[in-house]
């Protein structure tokens, strides 16, 4: 930056974020969980991808709206665990 120069951030509102998970396991659960529940992002805001039916109900019960494919999901957040 050149001297004497002011970076100011711009704030984004907080209704335009979107949050995606790749994967509806439990880490992906805890920290969606965690964000509805706290009031940081509403569950409207919030999407998942999982194949299988047996996660869905999980993220369904708060709110959160499961797809089929990863790419319907808005933006992303892998929530893997390394092996």
């Amino acid at each position: 930056m050149a001297a004497g120069v002011v970076s100011v951030p711009i704030p984004v509102p907080i209704d335009t974020y979107k949050l995606g998970f790749i994967g509806a396991g439990r880490i992906a659960e805890s920290i969606a969980g965690g964000i509805v529940k706290s009031g940081a992002l509403s569950a409207s805001r919030i999407r998942t991808a999982h194949l299988g039916s047996s996660r869905k109900s999980a993220f369904e019960s708060f709110g959160v709206k499961v797809f089929d494919r990863n790419v319907e999901l808005p933006y992303l957040l892998s929530s893997t665990v390394p092996l």
